[in-house]
């Protein structure tokens, strides 16, 4: 019996395409026939039955800064005339995970061809593109690449025979919140009124389209007086030079303070940027890019403001919503036991 090979194009960065960190990020989309790093691990895993036909490849900051790419890449995809596609995966990485599945997205909606990315559970693309197309759930780095390639070519190969995802199969992928018509014994009318009088009446009821809720946050009244005391803080990985606190490049569950009772200014002599999240070389040429601290002692010599002799910092991509409410209740507290009237909170 002959074993039926498809042929995938298969979309990545610069970085896992082997053409460069952050100094290539700007490259433009492009394509390489045949198979390029992660690829060989999906022929692999395939034992032959996926041929990735091509690569397209593309820096991730080109991909965000330039409106057009979306549609070369979609189209140097096409011309590898695949059976499939495979996007990364990308696991947490920011722009590449972003990347990865608005490209998944157009190629189903344009191409009709099935598609698969990957992403860890804490990247914000899961939510925004889970019901478009199909996402692994991964790790948060690469070191799950091949399991996360075996899984993706098993349930790729049983996509492309028209045979249905094993239950283990779709554990392994995220919900897409897709709805199914069912046929009810009951009208929509009837139901509501049901409900409405089960719910006035007192008794249990249950809504059928459960509405989300979400925290209120009142907004402070001004702050007043002069001079205004005033702290600083960030999530953009501001760090002691050598990171002597080991703080994480993301996914904080704490936060770090650095003295600045004696600092007119921040520099690279003495400070640094831990952060994943983002490219960290034009804060690492100039902290103030991220943190105000020249602006602010100007405003002090000027009797404006009274500054916090300790900046609050952290990385915060990637920080659970649960971590980062704890963090920041934390932080208000310290500042006002402290008497702060007010802060500068800078992010990336």
């Amino acid at each position: 019996m002959d074993v039926r090979i498809y042929r995938v194009a298969h979309y990545m960065n610069q970085f896992f395409a082997g053409e460069g960190g952050e100094e290539s990020a700007g490259v433009g989309a492009h394509a390489k026939e045949g198979p390029v790093g992660p690829g060989w691990l999906l022929e692999e895993a395939s034992a032959g039955q996926l041929k990735v036909a091509g690569t397209v490849i593309c820096g991730d900051n080109r991909f965000v800064e330039d409106d057009g790419e979306l549609d070369r890449i979609v189209s140097l995809i096409e011309g590898f005339q695949p059976d499939a596609v495979v996007a990364g995966p990308a696991f947490l990485a920011g722009r590449y995970g972003e990347a990865c599945a608005e490209i998944s997205k157009a190629v189903s909606e344009r191409l009709s061809l099935p598609v698969v990315t990957g992403l860890a559970p804490e990247h914000p693309a899961v939510d925004r593109f889970r019901s478009a197309v199909p996402i692994l759930r991964t790790g948060a780095n690469a070191s799950s690449m091949r399991t996360s390639m075996v899984k993706i070519a098993s349930a790729l190969l049983n996509t492309l025979s028209g045979i249905e995802l094993t239950p283990e199969e779709r554990t392994d992928f995220y919900k897409r919140g897709l709805i199914d018509n069912v046929l009810m014994d009951k009208t929509a009318a009837q139901r509501g009124v049901e409900m409405m009088l089960a719910k006035h009446g007192g008794h249990p009821w249950r809504t059928e389209i459960p509405i989300p809720t979400f925290e209120t946050i009142q907004p402070a009244p001004p702050a007043e007086g002069k001079p205004l005391r005033l702290a600083l803080i960030t999530d953009g990985g501001l760090m002691l030079k050598g990171n002597p606190e080991r703080m994480p490049s993301g996914r904080c569950t704490r936060y770090y303070k650095i003295g600045l009772e004696s600092r007119t200014a921040l520099d690279a002599d003495w400070i640094e940027v831990n952060h994943f999240g983002y490219d960290t070389r034009y804060v690492a040429a100039d902290p103030h890019r991220l943190v105000p601290l020249d602006a602010v002692r100007d405003l002090e010599q000027a009797g404006e403001v009274s500054l916090h002799p300790e900046l609050y910092t952290l990385a915060g991509v990637a920080t659970a919503v649960e971590a980062a409410a704890a963090i920041g209740k934390n932080i208000a507290k310290e500042l006002r036991d402290a008497g702060i009237q007010a802060a500068i909170l800078t992010s990336t």
